[in-house]
């Protein structure tokens, strides 16, 4: 069978790149010469499409008709190229090697195929419980993406830490003596959620409940307070320092003998200004943030809200 132009053209570039080893290394051992030529026409092989292979091995081949063509094809003949397998048949070749892996080089294998894009994380195994799916305003059946959920979750948890940090070293500074406290064992929020979140059976669902009502509670109280305590403030000022306070007594102290009121009122009125100062203020208003946030928090109208 006669070759086409396109094999013979190959055929021609490849038995002049033969003849250049064959007269190069002509002084080396056959064994030599024969890998150099085999290696040869392995390399330019590769890039002729499998369906084309024969013909232009063939067309190789009428370029070496004499002894050449003993020493080129008998010796170190050339051998059948083997089809590549198809991406599906090395996926099959892998799942059979599966059982083989362990455990470690499974998860190792999960994550390169993910990267790939060639498996897709689950988003549907996280769940939320449905009064809390009301409150987000998402109906039963809308998937949960749960790279998103553990991303709010850190940013959440962050948030409530950094807050519950502040809240309680606020309330210790300003409430010492206050009854209103905190378990010391469950001071540390992040450590506290992290030993929950790993199972520890020694903290449970209740703990942290209750760790997080605690100050959820007295944020709410402190918060609350803020108002009401200038008007207390305000009323506690007034009764002492307002001027028919003043007035009245002094009348009481000196019935009968008003001479000069406006001059003992004065006086009076700068006996207890000798009490008005910053520290002095500062404790009034402060204790009239403790007492409102105790009382809060001692109310059961406080939570829920």
């Amino acid at each position: 069978m006669e070759s086409g132009p396109e094999a013979s053209s190959w055929a021609k570039g490849v038995a002049t790149r033969l003849w250049m080893l064959q007269t190069s290394f002509a002084d080396d051992a056959l064994e030599v010469r024969h890998d150099y030529l085999r290696d040869e026409i392995d390399r330019a092989i590769k890039g002729v499409p499998d369906n084309r292979r024969a013909e232009h091995l063939r067309a190789l081949l009428e370029r070496f008709p004499g002894p050449e063509r003993i020493v080129l094809t008998g010796a170190a003949p050339v051998q059948a190229p083997v089809a590549e397998k198809t991406a599906l048949q090395l996926a099959d070749d892998l799942l059979r090697k599966l059982p083989e892996l362990s455990a470690e080089q499974r998860s190792t294998l999960a994550r390169k195929f993910q990267a790939f894009g060639l498996i897709s994380a689950d988003k549907s195994t996280f769940d939320i419980a449905q009064d809390l799916r009301g409150k987000l305003g998402m109906t039963a059946d809308e998937p949960i993406d749960s790279e998103r959920a553990s991303k709010l979750f850190g940013a959440v948890l962050e948030m409530v830490a950094t807050l519950d940090h502040l809240i309680w070293n606020l309330w210790k500074n300003i409430a010492p003596k206050s009854i209103v406290r905190r378990d010391p064992a469950m001071s540390n929020l992040r450590r506290t959620v992290g030993r929950y979140l790993a199972g520890d059976r020694e903290v449970a669902t209740l703990q942290i409940t209750q760790m997080l009502e605690k100050t959820r509670q007295l944020t709410v109280g402190i918060l609350s307070a803020m108002g009401p305590a200038g008007g207390t403030y305000a009323q506690q000022h007034l009764e002492t320092f307002a001027p028919e306070k003043i007035r009245s007594t002094v009348e009481s102290k000196s019935p009968g003998f008003l001479g000069n009121v406006e001059q003992k009122c004065w006086r009076r009125y700068l006996e207890l200004a000798t009490e008005l100062n910053g520290p002095t203020v500062e404790k009034q208003l402060i204790d009239a943030i403790v007492s409102y946030t105790e009382t809060l928090v001692a109310s059961p109208d406080l939570r829920g809200r």
